[in-house]
Order: C-alpha cells, then sequence, then structure tokens
C-alpha cells in the first residue's frame, strides 16, 4: 500500500518521516526534501528549473510535499481531478502531512476528535466533501491545489488552484461535425488505453455497461491475446449485471472472470470497509469493489483500467430539464411556493410523517424552489437527512459554513447539462466514487487507471456542445455512438441495474447480529457522539419495516464499524 506520513515540529523546524511505503519516491538532501507519489521524471531538477510550478506539468494521479529547506517553505498537492489521496494538520505543535488520515494518530499533538459538522455530512452523502475531514482539525488537500506554508510565518497556510474544471469551459464550444468530434474522441481514447496497457499486468472491470464495454473493447481491440475482465455477479436478477457483461465478453473475446456475491461474502467484507477507508464511507458499492480488487490480486493482476468518469465527462445529467426550468422561473414565483410548501408540516402529521420518506421529499423539493444555481440544485438532490434530523441525531451538531458546493461557479461557455456533470464531477465522484476506487485497488497494491480521466480528454469535451452530448434524449450520446463502433447495438442496449448490494435484505439476514453489536444503547452511551434515543429510533424503525429508514440505518451503521475500527487500531 502507497502512504507516507511527515510531521514538522513548529518550534525546532525539525522534519520528521513518521513514514513512507517503498513505492513513494524520496528525494532528502541539504537542500529539498520531497516526497512523490506519482510519476515524473527527473522531479528534483525540474523543481530547481522552475519552482512550484513544476506542479502544472505533472501528468497522472500523484501527490507531493516538498519542503524547501533553502526557501523555507513547504508546499503540498495532489493531481488535477484528486485521484490520489492527501490531508494536512496544522497543530499548535505540529504540521502534519499524510496520505493516509487514520495514520495522524501517530503523532502525538494530533487530536482525533470527531467533527460533528462533517459528520453530519457524511450522514447526507454517504461520504465528506473536499476539503473537510472527520476529524476537527485536520483537512484534505482539494483536487487541483497547492497549499503553500511559510515557516517564518509560523506555517500559516495560502492556497492556490493551479487547475480547475470551471476553467475548461471558458472557451467558446468548437463546431465541428458530429463525425469529427466522434473521430476525435475515439482517437483519444484509444491512444490512452494503449499507454495504460503498455507497462503492466492489466484487468479491466466490466458491468455490461456503455462505459466499461467501450474501454474493455478497445484495449482488447489494441491487444493480441485475451485480456482479462472481471465481474460481479449477485443472485437477485434486478440488480445482476453479470449475464449482460458475459454476452459482451464473450462478443470482445475477452478472458472473463466472473464472481457472485453472496450474504457469507457480506459478513467478511462489510467489516473491512472500515479498514481500508480513512474515513466512514458509506457507498454500498464498496463491497463488490473490495471483492474485484481481491479476485484481481489472485490472478497477479498490477493494474485494474476502470470506468470512473464516464457518466460525468460524457454527460449522464439527470434532471437538467427541470433544472432549466427552476432556474427560469421567476424567483418571486419559486419563493411563494417554497413558502406555501413548508408551511405544511408533513413530519407532525401522525401517518404522512413516516410515509414513503415524505417529509424528505418535502424538503427536498422546498430547497430546488429556494435554490440559486445549479450546483445547489444538485446539493438538494442528493442530500438524505434533514438538517433538523442531524440536530436530534448527533450531539453538538452545526451545520458546516461551507461545503463543495459552494465553491462551484460555472461561468462563459458552460451550459445547463455541463453545471449538473460538473456539480457532479466536483463532489460525488471525487469525494465518492473515485474515493472507492483509489482506496480499494491501493490497499491491495494495485494501481488505478482512470481513462476517461484524462485531462486533455476532459478539456476536449468541454469544448462540446451539449447538443451532441445528449441528442434526441440520449444520454452519453457520443460514448454511445463509439461504443457500437466496437460492439452490436443490441447487445449493448438494455437496462442499466447499478453496481450495488442488497444491503437492505443483508441487514434484515446475516448482517443483522454484527449491526445490533454496533447500535445498541450501551454502545451508543459509550461513544457519546450520537443521541442514542434517536440512533435506535431508526433502527427499529427499519426492523420493523419501514424501508425509508434503509439508507439512513446503514450510514449509521458504517460509521459505527469504522469508529470502532479506528479507536481498536489508532497510534
Amino acid at each position: 500500500m502507497k502512504h507516507f506520513l511527515i510531521s514538522i515540529d513548529k518550534q525546532d523546524k525539525e522534519l520528521n518521516i513518521i513514514e513512507y511505503s517503498n513505492q513513494i519516491n524520496i528525494i532528502n538532501n541539504k537542500n529539498f526534501l520531497i516526497l512523490f507519489d506519482g510519476e515524473i521524471p527527473n522531479l528534483l531538477e525540474e523543481y530547481r528549473k522552475r519552482g512550484v510550478s513544476v506542479i502544472n506539468a505533472i501528468e497522472g494521479a500523484f501527490s507531493i510535499i516538498i519542503y524547501d529547506k533553502v526557501e523555507e517553505k513547504i508546499f503540498i498537492a495532489k493531481d488535477k481531478v484528486g485521484i490520489k489521496p492527501l490531508y494536512y494538520a496544522n497543530t499548535d505543535k505540529n504540521l502534519i502531512v499524510g496520505t493516509h488520515l487514520k495514520r495522524f494518530s501517530k503523532v502525538k499533538s494530533f487530536q482525533a476528535d470527531i467533527n460533528p459538522s462533517t459528520l453530519g455530512e457524511y450522514l447526507q452523502f454517504g461520504f465528506i466533501l473536499q476539503p473537510h475531514t472527520i476529524f476537527k482539525d485536520a483537512y484534505k488537500v482539494c483536487a487541483g491545489e497547492i497549499i503553500s506554508f511559510s515557516i517564518d510565518n509560523n506555517f500559516t497556510p495560502t492556497s492556490q488552484k493551479y487547475w480547475s474544471l470551471e476553467a475548461c469551459y471558458k472557451e467558446e464550444k468548437r463546431l465541428y461535425s458530429e463525425d469529427e468530434v466522434l473521430e476525435k474522441i475515439d482517437k483519444k481514447l484509444n491512444s490512452i488505453i494503449e499507454k495504460e496497457t503498455k507497462s503492466s499486468n492489466f484487468g479491466l472491470s466490466l458491468s455490461g455497461g456503455y462505459d466499461s464495454s467501450t474501454l474493455v473493447a478497445m484495449a482488447q481491440k489494441q491487444s493480441d491475446k485475451k485480456i482479462d475482465t472481471f465481474t460481479i455477479g449477485f443472485n437477485d436478477e434486478q440488480i445482476d449485471e453479470a449475464p449482460y457483461a458475459k454476452k459482451i465478453a464473450d462478443f470482445l473475446g475477452t478472458n472473463h472472470h466472473e464472481y457472485y456475491f453472496n450474504e457469507s461474502d457480506a459478513l467478511e467484507i462489510i467489516p473491512k470497509i472500515a479498514e481500508i477507508f480513512d474515513e466512514p464511507f458509506a457507498d454500498y458499492a464498496a463491497a463488490p469493489t473490495i471483492i474485484t480488487t481481491q479476485l484481481l490480486k489472485q490472478e497477479g493482476i498490477e493494474k485494474l483500467i476502470a470506468g470512473d468518469g464516464g457518466d460525468e465527462v460524457f454527460a449522464t445529467a439527470e434532471n437538467v430539464q427541470s433544472f432549466e426550468y427552476l432556474q427560469k422561473s421567476p424567483k418571486l414565483l419559486k419563493q411563494t411556493i417554497a413558502k406555501i410548501l413548508n408551511s405544511i408540516k408533513v413530519e407532525k402529521l401522525p401517518y404522512l410523517k413516516e410515509y414513503n420518506n415524505l417529509p424528505i421529499k418535502q424538503h427536498k423539493l422546498y430547497q430546488l424552489l429556494m435554490a440559486n444555481s445549479i450546483p445547489q440544485m444538485v446539493y438538494s438532490r442528493n442530500t438524505l437527512f434533514l438538517e433538523e434530523e442531524l440536530t436530534h441525531n448527533i450531539k453538538e451538531y452545526y451545520p458546516l459554513s461551507y461545503n463543495s458546493f459552494d465553491n462551484i461557479e460555472f461561468t462563459n461557455y458552460a451550459q445547463t447539462v455541463d453545471e449538473v456533470i460538473g456539480s457532479y464531477f466536483k463532489t460525488t465522484m471525487v469525494d465518492g466514487e473515485l474515493v472507492k476506487s483509489y482506496s480499494t485497488t491501493n490497499y491491495l497494491d494495485i494501481t488505478l487507471a482512470t481513462p476517461f480521466l484524462n485531462i486533455e480528454l476532459i478539456e476536449q469535451m468541454a469544448r462540446v456542445p451539449s447538443s451532441l452530448k445528449i441528442k434526441d434524449g440520449i444520454k452519453k450520446y457520443l460514448l454511445k455512438e463509439i461504443a457500437h463502433s466496437y460492439i452490436t447495438k443490441e447487445l449493448m442496449e438494455r437496462p442499466k441495474a447499478g453496481f450495488a448490494i442488497p444491503f437492505s435484505e443483508w441487514m434484515r439476514g446475516g448482517l443483522k447480529e454484527l449491526l445490533y453489536s454496533q447500535i445498541n444503547q450501551q454502545r451508543l452511551d459509550k461513544d457519546n457522539i450520537f443521541y442514542t434515543s434517536s440512533i435506535l429510533k431508526i433502527r427499529d424503525q427499519f426492523y420493523a419495516g419501514n424501508e425509508a429508514y434503509k439508507y439512513k440505518l446503514w450510514r449509521v451503521f458504517i460509521f459505527q464499524l469504522w469508529y470502532e475500527n479506528f479507536k481498536n487500531h489508532k497510534g
């Protein structure tokens, strides 16, 4: 597993390398200390020539710390998209920087206190959005960000963006013909795949959807032997994509591997989520992703080529028309409807308050009407708990003063579709999907490759008009047209099941005993993080048959597992 952790004593300016894995590049001499997870030739020489601006030229995923002993400055940064993790804590005694947040407890000055506000954000989304973390005094370095610390100024941090997704939309849309756009994208994707498949033993995950199938088709066409593809199946036909993936693997002629995830796997894998992730992480697709990486390891695969980012780059944009309509509607009209809606206290009505999550839906509609921007609409659409619920569930909770959605501002030539997919890109993809993929692969020393998140491809797609991204109501139109040139349309066109697990059924079955060991009065009272009675109500409502509580219970359950693991292993 790639990792490093350093601490600098603020009083004597002494830097202590607490730990680093042998995959981390390190340069340490009288003038510089550099710890680097990534690839760039002649890094030290390039830094001497160009200074910290060398970070702009680094390709691919990376995290880096540069301690310039001559200038007495420290620079920390990570890649443009934000694939590699990097955290820091600026305590009274130390500046701590590392790739794994849970390891910060190895530094005595770090107080690993749970932040009630970011715990609330976790319950809302299932993960925590950058720059915040689960701990009060620790932060994520954001995607495309350089943070500098001046030693002679008491390590005061200064942040600058060296790349942003929004900047990709500063250029006017290119009015190429559709055929021209398709040719350019196909050529670009093939060149990315060629580069990713050159240097190591690789495999590809294959769900049977357009993202993974397109990558597999290109990789197999370029290869002179059968490539390895991997699919996780389920016994529940409603969510099982394995038969579709198998048909595509057979059509393309890959060396296909299948594994059917079952309830006994859940009992083994779910607790591992707490071990693998640095913060509580409730995406239920984490479990089958862990199984996939285990299969890769068993087969001796060194690199996973995954389809992360396909939805955001090629545009699977939900609610575009309704968002556009809301944006254009008179503000006074929206506020009037919102005021009337808010006056109806559904949560106080005996029957309706528990009916089909109605209070949450009412509140989301209210937030959508009051939202001033597309990012705020996306934020409202994706939250789970009411603010009032968070106040009643988490001790000392108060809302964060800002979050990642507040920092998203598209201008210039961005269209509504761009704003929707861009909002997802900078939040749920970076802090959700990529955290899932990178954490699970890194845990087993497997390199993660994400062709759709190539910077040149992202910038290229930003200049494509929305009318080609979603054409005649067809989402991801361009990617689908490319896929159809490799795989017959009949094989590809079918309903998407989704990469999930039947977690609700398993919480009532094999996971029930484990869940009760984590969510009970004694444990909740001892931890003193949640209001016990409120959390027990969530548990008991679910087991009484109220499915509206399943997502809430799952997120509390995963947090409890994570927190227990953290307490048992910190320091």
